[in-house]
């Protein structure tokens, strides 16, 4: 079972506590941080993914009037270039928290 960030947090504490090793201490930090940030990036990109999906079925269908085809696709198009600058982002922020102090 995964740790939670308490735990996590409590682990390196008590760690620097008996080694007083700042290094470790703050590579610990740096990969909690990096661990969360994917995480909360992951539930993101799922919630796009979804969105995208259900705005393909919606648009299969047929009957769907010309403004809100047209909203649809926009909707769409939105949720794919967030798609794209969130992939973009998750790379800089774990590349940013990965790099020593």
């Amino acid at each position: 079972m995964k740790a939670t960030p308490q735990e996590r947090a409590a682990r390196a504490v008590e760690a620097y506590r008996q080694s007083a090793d700042l290094a470790a201490l703050q590579e610990e930090i740096a990969s909690s941080i990096a661990s969360a940030i994917t995480e909360e990036q992951q539930g993101l990109r799922t919630t796009l993914q979804l969105c995208i999906q259900a705005f393909n079925e919606v648009l299969g269908l047929s009957g769907i009037p010309g403004e809100l085809r047209a909203a649809l696709r926009a909707c769409r198009g939105l949720c794919l270039a967030g798609l794209m600058q969130e992939e973009d982002s998750a790379k800089t922020a774990v590349e940013t928290a990965d790099k020593p102090s």
